[in-house]
């Protein structure tokens, strides 16, 4: 048996590439698919399947690109029209094999209506070796359930239900489990920094496998979460199909003639380390390392919008950003600037500062009422030790939405747990005219500090 987990760095997705004899099926692919092709070239086999687990909706899939290249068959769930112009539609029970393996369609709504999830068998038909669970469920969480709107939450969390307790945990203890996302994706709200699990490990850890009834669950687990804004597009792509992307990083070094031309219509995005955006920055940029790249700009700017990022004296981190950007639809990347802030400085162009205060010094200091405690972590990050006088929570993936909601009168002290999305947000704030100051080390110093 041939086996490969492809991981997405930035999406937390995880893509599988599984095989037999001379032949590979790739579930879920992700938008640039040299990496599968080259994969099958190592391996002396050829990709000749290609199965969806569902329509998704925080990146691009790489379906239609791979089986142009490949000249392999696409399988799409046929239990939702969605009105894709790709794809064989298969049902619940259709079977595809693969050399001596079998991969077995496995209806499984919850997340989207028509969600499938693909069991593996080797010989025994009877026993399942591996599940490919897509967004269903993943190690230590489930997929969310809220893309249908509040007013079908809870049909669609039922509808978890039934795929979890009654579908997948069915197939047995023994059975590998494979989802389509990890630690961090914007399609769960607390999954386990893992990489391998089972059906009967999560049994044995996953706390909402431990209710006692549908009730229960529903309870627990329906709610409506943040939703990216560029989740809207992929929704539209994922359909209608998109431009291929083929293997090349079209990049262009910039000028800083150039970037004073042009800086009023494009984004400023600065790719470099935190403190050296602290210390000094172009006026007018954004501190937008790729940690944070898919989770801020992906919820805060269009995705046509124009790109230019500033980086320092090595190209580095660059064809990583450039692909972050592109998996997620923000094609428009004009170029960037290398060793960006010297250069800026040898044409005679000043810099600006960032304001900071250690969590050490906030702690300690002299608090009344003309300042605002801007919380942008997630609540399941929050801890009753964690500061809370004059405090408001805005998430980092909503502050593009609600930073109006602040009063501009008062200082803002931007807290996350360690101040890497808090020198981000309070770049953004200042661009609005906000008087927003970082607090270094986040809520992780701050509790250190008696």
């Amino acid at each position: 048996m041939y086996f490969k987990k492809i991981e997405t760095e930035g999406l937390a997705h995880y893509s599988y590439m599984i095989g037999e004899g001379d032949e590979i099926a790739v579930i879920d692919p992700m938008r640039d698919v040299e990496v599968y092709m080259h994969e099958a070239r190592k391996a002396g086999k050829r990709i000749k399947y290609i199965l969806e687990t569902h329509r998704n909706e925080d990146y691009i899939s790489g379906s239609r690109e791979l089986a142009h290249y490949t000249d392999a068959m696409v399988y799409i769930s046929d239990h939702e029209d969605l009105g894709h112009v790709y794809g064989k539609k298969i049902r619940d029970g259709f079977e595809l094999e693969v050399g001596s393996l079998t991969l077995r369609a496995i209806h499984t709504p919850g997340h989207t209506l028509g969600h499938l999830s693909f069991a593996l068998y080797e010989e025994d038909k009877t026993k399942a070796y591996m599940v490919f669970s897509g967004d269903s469920l993943f190690m230590g969480d489930f997929g969310r359930t809220d893309f249908y709107g509040e007013e079908n939450l809870i049909k669609m969390t039922e509808h978890m239900y039934k795929t979890v307790f009654e579908k997948l945990l069915p197939l047995g203890d023994h059975v590998l489990l494979c989802p389509a996302h990890g630690a961090g994706s914007a399609c769960g709200d607390s999954l386990d920094d893992r990489p391998y699990s089972s059906l009967g490990y999560e049994k044995a850890t996953n706390k909402l496998l431990k209710v006692k009834s549908k009730e229960e669950f529903v309870k627990k687990f329906a709610s409506m979460r943040d939703r990216p804004n560029y989740f809207e597009h992929m929704k539209v792509l994922n359909v209608k199909g998109t431009d291929y992307v083929g293997n090349t990083v079209a990049l262009n070094t910039l000028t800083v003639k150039e970037i004073v031309k042009m800086k009023d219509d494009v984004l400023l995005l600065d790719a470099r380390t935190k403190e050296g955006f602290i210390g000094g920055h172009i006026p007018g940029s954004v501190y937008l390392p790729k940690n944070n790249l898919i989770s801020f700009m992906g919820s805060s700017y269009p995705v046509d919008s124009k790109l230019v990022f500033l980086i320092d004296k090595e190209m580095g981190e660059m064809e990583e950003i450039y692909w972050y950007c592109r998996r997620i639809g923000f094609d428009n990347i004009i170029g960037y600037l290398p060793d960006s802030i010297e250069m800026w400085q040898e044409n005679g162009h000043k810099i600006e500062q960032l304001p900071t205060i250690s969590a050490k010094k906030y702690k300690k200091m002299k608090k009344d009422n003309d300042f605002i405690l801007l919380d942008i972590r997630n609540i399941d990050e929050m801890e009753k030790e964690d500061p809370d006088e004059n405090k408001m929570s805005i998430s980092f993936t909503t502050l593009f939405e609600d930073f109006n909601k602040l009063n501009k009168d008062k200082t803002i002290y931007v807290l996350c747990a360690s101040g890497n999305r808090a020198t981000t947000a309070t770049s953004f704030l200042r661009l609005k005219g906000f008087n927003a100051v970082v607090i270094t080390g986040g809520a992780e110093m701050y509790r250190n500090f008696v």
